[in-house]
């Protein structure tokens, strides 16, 4: 089955998931290293999952690497009547290796240059280093006024999640 694909680079493609994308997707939503990064404990089945995945979103997208056509995991974009948050997931195998940068900015600039949002939000937790850098690589500014206080999934306490901002360049 072919890919929609929403963007592209010579290393990484942006597409339309395929149900056999789901799997690998779920598996790493379920990682803790993931769950730690979002502040939330998965518990859904993996039908429940498919159903999330399948509801309407501004960009939901497999992220596939072009030199062995893998599935490294997904990236969206949050649902309309929200403000645009771009979050990421990577399986294990490809953290730390550049790919959440070079795919994070793909989509910042699919969602500035196609979806002409005027900005585009995205969060971390404080003990997320990884996170925030490739933020910041992105061009991402922190924006304190968007900070969310909540508690924190396994122990209760408060924890911030830091809120960045991209917008993009305004030339005269």
């Amino acid at each position: 089955m072919a890919r929609k694909i929403y963007a592209s680079t010579d290393a990484l493609i942006l597409s339309e998931p395929l149900e056999s994308d789901l799997p690998i997707c779920y598996n790493a939503w379920r990682d803790p290293d993931t769950e730690r990064g979002y502040n939330h404990k998965c518990t859904d089945s993996f039908e429940d999952f498919c159903v999330w995945q399948k509801k309407p979103r501004r960009l939901f997208a497999s992220i596939v690497c072009n030199e062995n056509n893998t599935v490294i995991d997904f990236l969206m974009l949050s649902p309309e009547g929200t403000e645009p948050d771009l979050a990421i997931v990577l399986s294990k195998p490809f953290r730390n290796r550049g790919y959440g940068t070079a795919a994070f900015s793909l989509g910042v600039k699919y969602c500035l240059d196609i979806l002409k949002y005027d900005r585009i939000y995205a969060g971390c937790y404080p003990d997320n280093r990884a996170s925030r850098r490739m933020l910041e690589k992105c061009g991402f500014r922190p924006h304190p006024e968007g900070n969310i206080a909540e508690e924190h999934y396994l122990t209760g306490e408060s924890i911030t999640q830091f809120d960045y901002v991209i917008t993009p360049p305004i030339f005269t």
